[in-house]
């Protein structure tokens, strides 16, 4: 069974970054309305309903204010005639917004629209599972169930206006996200100018640091090639790529950098793994962290991936002089390297919108489907989700009859967990495992990944 409550914490932990500073949007109490299931049918249905109303006033406010904003915004700063401003319809309102706004406040609306589609799907989403879940106990006692009556109050309520919000979002997003090719026109030019920049003055500083540099990867050639059972090189996983674990970028590549991926392939490494996050312009960044203060060059430039477009975290500058790498690019180089090259993807818990934006690239570019070995993430919806989604796009006439899809995985963690939403098992007991794989009573994830526990160097925690 798909745990969504556990997504949902996920989600709240995940939102709390993104609304620092911000009013914080109605979610809905999922856990305190599940608890009242076992209740009386009034006590029930008087929760659902107050909750469905406080998420109905919650989006309709805040969808109001993004269209005050708008028409404010195109009244003061777009230079059109006031008459052709009167009665605006709503899709041209958007249309005219993203042609004469500039591109900072066209972003932040698409922010806005994001975010609130975003926590309407979450609430919509959570009060439709209760229904199921008390129904289920209902039907199970002999009571009435709810459906007939919640349901239509929950899918005429204006939190479920979804399709008009997201016609807003394709409007803006087919304007504001750039091609690829177009962004790595100007990823080179951006690049090229700052090593102009920066070239280093010191001839003999030079030759110590690539001495030191071919040190280390002589070390990693003979680790591959002469230390490690070759039987075992297909399971070995070089986590963030081969980096400095301690953030030193004189001797190795930082984590999560191109170059750290390219230089574990080129040794003989088969799989690299990788975290993930979405840019403002929605473009999937290699980032482990929620900022980049731990690998910049000024770390006083501290914001949120998730607030900067592509550009603005080039413009931060790893310590190495490089650049926080696409998952395109990172993709292509794998490809590029050939042979058994291959990322594991990790998507943060909670982050729905990096799971979408993967299935968008993988819809674009399918030919570097086969070069993501894995995708995997702590959270159970947001994976079985992903599932849905790569069926489709098989279902949807992609060429994909060659192509192996990425295996996808739950991680648990490695101790029993002190928080209800993260999953635990143990090395000795599978019990619970097949029930997070499957989705609806059918098989939908290939497996999950163990972190380390100590009972596995023991004889009855042997794989």
């Amino acid at each position: 069974m798909v745990k969504f409550g556990r997504h949902l914490q996920f989600y709240l932990e995940c939102d709390e970054l993104k609304t620092s500073g911000t009013s914080k949007p109605y979610i809905v109490p999922y856990t305190d309305i599940r608890g009242a299931i076992g209740e009386s049918q009034e006590s029930f249905q008087q929760l659902w309903l107050e909750s469905l109303k406080a998420v109905s006033d919650d989006y309709t406010q805040r969808l109001r204010l993004l269209w005050q904003q708008i028409f404010s915004d195109l009244f003061r700063f777009s230079g059109q005639d006031q008459n052709l401003l009167r009665g605006l319809p709503h899709e041209d309102a958007v249309q005219l917004y993203l042609s004469t706004m500039s591109e900072k406040r066209s972003r932040d609306l698409l922010a806005n629209l994001k975010r609130l589609h975003s926590n309407a799907s979450m609430n919509g989403e959570a009060l439709r599972k209760l229904v199921k879940k008390y129904d289920k106990q209902a039907t199970a006692r002999g009571d009435d169930i709810l459906t007939t009556s919640l349901l239509p109050e929950l899918y005429s309520a204006p939190v479920m206006n979804a399709p008009a919000i997201e016609r807003y979002i394709e409007i803006l997003r087919d304007k504001l996200v750039v091609s690829d090719e177009e962004e790595e026109e100007s990823l080179d030019e951006y690049m090229t100018s700052i090593k102009e920049k920066t070239q280093l003055t010191s001839s003999s500083k030079d030759a110590l640091d690539v001495q030191r540099r071919a040190s280390e990867m002589f070390w990693l050639h003979d680790l591959i090639e002469n230390k490690i059972p070759q039987a075992d090189i297909p399971m070995l996983v070089a986590h963030r790529g081969f980096h400095c674990v301690m953030d030193h970028s004189g001797r190795r590549p930082l984590e999560n950098s191109l170059s750290s991926y390219e230089s574990a392939w080129s040794a003989g490494v088969h799989l690299c793994e990788c975290d993930v996050a979405l840019t403002k312009d929605e473009k999937l960044v290699l980032a482990h962290d929620s900022d980049f203060t731990r690998l910049a060059l000024d770390p006083s430039k501290n914001k949120k991936v998730s607030d900067l477009t592509i550009k603005e975290i080039i413009g931060l500058t790893f310590k190495s002089g490089t650049r926080p790498p696409l998952l395109l690019d990172v993709l292509r180089s794998a490809q590029t390297i050939g042979g058994s090259a291959r990322l594991v993807v990790e998507i943060k818990a909670g982050n729905d919108e990096a799971g979408a934006a993967l299935v968008r690239l993988f819809r674009r570019h399918p030919k570097l489907i086969e070069r993501c070995a894995v995708v995997m993430s702590f959270d159970a919806y947001l994976m079985h989700r992903l599932r849905t989604e790569l069926n489709e796009l098989v279902d949807q006439g992609l060429a994909l009859a060659q192509v192996k899809l990425p295996e996808l995985l739950l991680l648990t963690v490695a101790e029993t967990p002190t928080t209800t939403y993260n999953l635990f098992a143990s090395v000795t007991d599978f019990n619970q495992v097949d029930s997070w794989l499957q989705h609806e009573g059918k098989p939908s994830l290939d497996g999950v990944y163990l972190q380390f526990q100590h009972q596995m160097l023991q004889p009855n925690g042997l794989a």
